[in-house]
């Protein structure tokens, strides 16, 4: 038995953040040829579930904070130490970074988080007038626009309860900002922290992460590392690349996936995901 996992964002959505005819097909046509589809990405469950519209496949979420089988049955969670992510998330809220945080049910984001986004763009706008800042603030609406988003007042208030906490989700347009972060991250042992993106950082449990989720949902269908073939773009999609061994890199890929594929497909506004599965369906891998 074959698994393929597929990331999202850059991978099967296209840059409008849909899944295309095409590739919604060519997930049906695996399926039915036996092979295990999964989608292995950094949004929550249940963002990917309303994305899938009602087709069932495995879901690995929150880059592997959640792993979901056929039927939405939990497999196994990794939650973030709440005094860690309590810890982290006031370094943010000190130094005016906005940030999300992935929950069962919501995707809880500062109730000003647009504005101050917003004010770091203008300010960019100052120094670079020659930056394409439409494209830019296109990536910032795309966190917006995800399914279960809450703004709050307090973002905080959720490390003091009993929520489950699956990782954090940083956006700044100040790459300074965005540097300083991710040196503060690395003093903190229980978490770690990877990206999908130039202006994201994404912050997990220490032991979390694609690549130990996807073994584990290919162990439990009994599937070797040979058998594996995972789908991506992005930095996050590393570890992914490492638990597989078929790396298949999108055309839009960043050059570090490019490097470690064994194959590199179209890019995601070309039905890159449905054009790999149909040369894999048809012996032409």
């Amino acid at each position: 038995m074959k698994l393929i996992a597929i990331d999202l964002d850059g991978t099967l959505l296209n840059t409008d953040s849909v899944i295309s005819p095409e590739n919604r097909a060519a997930l049906k046509r695996a399926d039915e040829a036996g092979i295990l589809v999964a989608i292995c990405t950094g949004r929550a469950t249940f963002d990917v579930k309303a994305l899938l519209e009602g087709l069932d496949i495995p879901i690995i979420a929150a880059n592997g904070g959640t792993v979901h089988d056929k039927g939405y049955r939990l497999v196994s969670r990794m939650l973030m130490d709440q005094q860690a992510g309590k810890d982290i998330a006031a370094y943010l809220t000190a130094k005016e970074i906005y940030f999300e945080v992935y929950t069962d049910d919501h995707l809880l984001s500062p109730y000003d988080g647009e504005t101050k986004l917003q004010a770091e763009l203008d300010i960019l706008k100052s120094a670079n007038p020659n930056e394409d800042f439409q494209t830019l603030w296109q990536g910032a609406k795309t966190q917006f626009k995800q399914f279960g988003i809450k703004p709050v007042q307090d973002i905080q208030a959720v490390f003091n309860g009993d929520e489950h906490i699956y990782k954090l989700l940083c956006f700044s347009f100040d790459m300074e900002k965005l540097k300083n972060a991710k040196e503060e991250i690395k003093h903190h042992h229980k978490l770690s922290q990877t990206s999908s993106g130039k202006h994201i950082i994404e912050i997990l449990p220490a032991d979390s992460g694609k690549g130990r989720a996807l073994t584990e949902l290919a162990s439990l269908y009994g599937i070797e590392k040979q058998d594996i073939y995972a789908i991506g773009d992005s930095p996050n999609d590393l570890s992914m690349f490492a638990a597989a061994g078929n790396r298949i890199a999108m055309g839009n890929a960043i050059d570090e996936l490019k490097e470690q594929s064994t194959y590199i497909t179209k890019s995601n506004d070309e039905n890159g995901v449905a054009y790999f599965i149909h040369q894999l369906l048809e012996n032409q891998i």
